[in-house]
């Protein structure tokens, strides 16, 4: 049996564990023995064809399943494993209509998938037995998988052990009857030196693993220690980022800015220091640079509704309006409980002209806190542009809230 194994997973999902699987049936296996990046697919080849010709090679299979396995989705929003064009859908169906053996390895605390959430040509993967892979048990976990997956080539099968001794036996019995007694030492000292070169690879081949092991635990206490200090990092970031907000509520602007500016120094994707940073530009008329912090914060952060809040208030503050609605429309769809953008967004659309839609706006802020002085104030001003005297209720309201928010 040739032992060709598949190891099947997808990039952006398990790619770290994939690797250190690799690594670890190399030794055991060869690793001519082993195929698992697409990244070796020869220039003008078929895609498909290749990975189908691959996996036809092969004995067995490993489906490394991590935790968006399942639910990985294309640029365009689509489920991945319902493309049959997928890679992953191509390799696995492959495998399963020949037949061979496929475990779903489970890492990063995976499930396994039911039949009912698979495509048709991947169902019977549910029916596979699974084995898990903990990074805290790796090793072993490991050496689990290298057990099952020498039982199902056939390794170890008491058939094959028995075969390969009867095999000797006979190639033995005929070679001595082939060249007589009088050949016996010639035979017996080529064994021995078989034996003896046998022995030579094996000495050799343990020094190599050895090698190998040491690599990786100096890689591995390199890792570690990258790690610290980037932990590290991360912490005295926090540490910065915090002391900006401090000042950020005195009023002191400029220190605000020095602090998120090391914040960054520290952790460049640290999105919120980023929006905290724009709002300090913001409130000293800087508008170009608190766009652009802005900008970078929903860059590495698309969900932070504060940053879209404050980037539409700029953009009203700069006369573009729609651009302005747009980023509340956003925010507000993050974040549907904050009154102070569907305050903005009222005042965006009294100032385009569209009071009903200003009013729709202020009467949410005012639901949603019904305490915010302002929003009173900004609904009785736009009733009273379309001759509706309850505004001068609002406006009384807003000065009983707060005396000084509506002058």
């Amino acid at each position: 049996m040739a032992g060709n194994i598949f190891i099947n997973y997808r990039r952006d999902d398990s790619s770290g564990v994939a690797g250190r699987l690799h690594d670890s049936l190399a030794p055991k296996f060869g690793r001519d023995k082993l195929f698992m990046d697409v990244d070796n697919i020869p220039v003008g080849r078929d895609f498909e064809d290749y990975l189908n010709s691959q996996v036809a090679a092969c004995d067995a299979m490993l489906a490394i399943i991590g935790p968006n396995w399942l639910t990985a989705k294309d640029e365009t929003g689509q489920r991945r494993l319902d493309n049959p064009k997928d890679f992953i859908v191509i390799e696995i169906g492959a495998a399963l209509a020949r037949n061979i053996p496929v475990v779903p390895v489970l890492v990063d605390g995976a499930r396994m998938p039911k039949a009912s959430e698979l495509p048709d040509s991947l169902k019977p993967l549910a029916r596979r037995q699974a084995i898990e892979i903990r990074h805290a048990n790796f090793n072993s976990d490991a050496e689990g998988l290298v057990k099952r997956l020498r039982e199902a080539l056939g390794y170890d099968s008491a058939e094959r052990r028995w075969g390969v001794r009867v095999a000797i036996g006979v190639t033995a019995l005929a070679v001595l009857l082939l060249i007589g007694w009088g050949g016996y030492a010639w035979f017996r000292h080529t064994v021995e030196r078989g034996v003896q070169q046998a022995e030579l690879k094996r000495e050799q081949g343990q020094k190599a693993t050895e090698a190998e092991e040491k690599r990786k635990a100096d890689q591995a206490e390199r890792q570690r220690v990258a790690t610290l200090e980037a932990e590290q990092e991360r912490q005295d970031a926090v540490l910065f980022y915090n002391g900006g907000n401090a000042y950020v509520k005195t009023g002191d602007y400029d220190r605000a800015i020095a602090n998120f500016n090391e914040a960054i120094r520290r952790d460049p994707k640290y999105a919120f220091a980023f929006s905290q940073r724009g709002l300090s530009y913001s409130r000293k008329g800087d508008y170009d640079r608190a766009i652009a912090d802005l900008n970078e914060a929903l860059r590495l952060d698309p969900k932070i509704a504060f940053a879209l809040s404050q980037r539409g208030l700029i953009y009203g503050n700069k006369g573009d309006l729609d651009q302005a609605i747009i980023d509340y429309n956003e925010a507000i769809r993050l974040n549907p409980k904050d009154a102070f953008v569907f305050n903005n967004r009222g005042v965006a659309y009294q100032k385009k002209g569209d009071p009903d839609r200003a009013i729709a706006d202020y009467n949410e802020a005012i639901r949603i806190n019904p305490n915010y002085a302002v929003a009173f104030c900004n609904r009785g001003n736009s009733k009273l542009k379309i001759n509706d005297a309850s505004g001068n209720a609002d406006i009384e309201k807003a000065r009983q809230l707060d005396a000084s928010s509506c002058r």
